[in-house]
């Protein structure tokens, strides 16, 4: 407490907090933090924060309430592949199937850069690869092409 108001401009500071009451399964009081550490802090750390407590809730407190905080995250976000693959990273922690193929195809549907799009589909056909099958990974590899497919008739009519 005494080291958030001191040095209440740190991010790790912050976190630490908040771990604590995440881990006392206080979610008021984490919430409450939450908002106190965005006001303090600069804009260019609250997505880093946001999502390093959705981490610390997926893994340590309520997986629901870490899904909700990065569903909020993504909402405003959308194009941020990174925090895409942290939320399937922790899904897959998870074991949910369903959930992990939905959230892939959420994640493939956006309208990203190429570069982004060919991660995610790379990560969805590993993850076919390891928990899925050969029809699964067919699936994947056509979605892609159409994607490829699609990409290209837009350059083309420009």
């Amino acid at each position: 407490k005494k080291a958030a108001k001191k040095f209440s401009y740190s991010a790790k500071i912050w976190l630490a907090y908040i771990r604590s009451a995440v881990l006392k399964n206080d979610s008021e009081k984490a919430r409450k933090l939450l908002d106190r550490a965005t006001q303090s802090l600069p804009k260019h750390k609250h997505i880093k924060i946001l999502t390093r407590t959705a981490l610390l809730e997926m893994k340590e407190g309520n997986p629901e309430r870490g899904r909700t905080m990065f569903e909020g995250i993504l909402r405003n976000y959308p194009r941020r592949t990174d925090i895409w693959s942290v939320y399937i990273d922790q899904e897959i922690k998870q074991g949910d199937i369903q959930r992990i193929r939905a959230l892939f195809e959420r994640a493939t549907h956006l309208d990203l850069n190429a570069k982004s799009m060919k991660f995610l589909f790379k990560r969805y056909l590993e993850y076919e690869r390891s928990h899925g099958n050969t029809e699964r990974m067919t699936y994947v590899k056509a979605r892609a092409m159409e994607y490829v497919e699609r990409t290209l008739n837009n350059n083309n009519d420009e």
